[in-house]
């Protein structure tokens, strides 16, 4: 067994894809890893690209593309690190943040999944940690007209957990899909992500399944990522992102997503 597995989901960047693989093998993390890329797009293949420039990479290729989820657990599958390193086409691997995850993990036995802070390209702070979100703040967010309000601010604050020192580590409701390490155990206890998410909202179900069973998240900014991360669904005016197919998908998501929980409480308040 390795220790870690490093697996990513391409679909539509594949520039941003092997600036991502040239960062791993140049920050040559200091322990047995793998890296497994799930080839995701028929229509703009990158095997080829990545077996003659990244012959130490294993290539999974789906038939169609089956959305993040499940290509993700495609990867774990094939996966045979003891952790999971759940791995973004366009970030960018610090030298020695491979190790400092795993050897926090290998400290903090009851931590299923760790996630690392993330900065924008510029080196501001990307917040990657949130508390879950309400069906209103998909509106606030959305609606820029919305944002006007005091109760629109405040309840985007809350959900970007504005309030909170973003220097330190500490216990979250989740963290963003774009970098996870997950513990194996855990994810034996808990399963990978839900297949009926194509895409949204499957990082914060697969936390919230992980709280639910008595596995904690963490957010631990001592350890840094580059991430060219876009919120595609929030781009151009309203008009725009109702015409735009991912908004429609990622209102499918949160039906779901909300229809799963109705009712539920707060998962961590089971968690001692």
């Amino acid at each position: 067994m390795k220790d870690v597995s490093i697996l990513i989901v391409h679909y539509n960047t594949p520039r941003l894809l092997r600036q991502t693989l040239k960062g791993i093998r140049r920050a040559a993390p200091k322990v047995d890893y793998e890296v497994i890329v799930v080839d995701n797009n028929p229509k703009q293949r990158v095997k080829e690209m990545i077996t003659q420039e990244f012959p130490e990479v294993v290539v999974l290729t789906s038939e169609a593309n089956i959305g993040f989820g499940r290509g993700m657990n495609l990867a774990m599958e094939h996966a045979v690190g003891r952790y999971l390193f759940v791995f973004n086409p366009d970030m960018i691997l610090a030298p020695g943040a491979v190790e400092r995850l795993v050897d926090f993990m290998d400290h903090h036995p009851k931590v299923g999944m760790v996630g690392p802070r993330l900065n924008n390209p510029d080196g501001s702070l990307q917040h990657s940690c949130y508390r879950f979100m309400k069906p209103i703040t998909i509106l606030y967010r959305r609606l820029p007209f919305l944002r006007i309000f005091p109760s629109a601010k405040r309840e985007v604050r809350a959900y970007l957990m504005v309030d909170q020192d973003h220097t330190q580590s500490q216990e979250v409701d989740y963290i963003l899909g774009a970098a996870m390490l997950v513990r194996r155990q855990a994810f034996k206890e808990v399963g990978g992500f839900d297949p009926e998410f194509f895409v949204y909202f499957e990082d914060q179900d697969w936390c919230r399944r992980f709280w639910k069973a008595g596995w904690r998240v963490v957010y631990h900014p001592a350890v840094e990522l580059i991430h060219y991360h876009r919120r595609e669904t929030a781009e151009g005016g309203f008009i725009k992102q109702l015409l735009n197919p991912l908004t429609r998908i990622q209102i499918k998501s949160a039906l779901y997503y909300y229809k799963k929980y109705q009712g539920e409480d707060h998962p961590r308040s089971h968690v001692s």
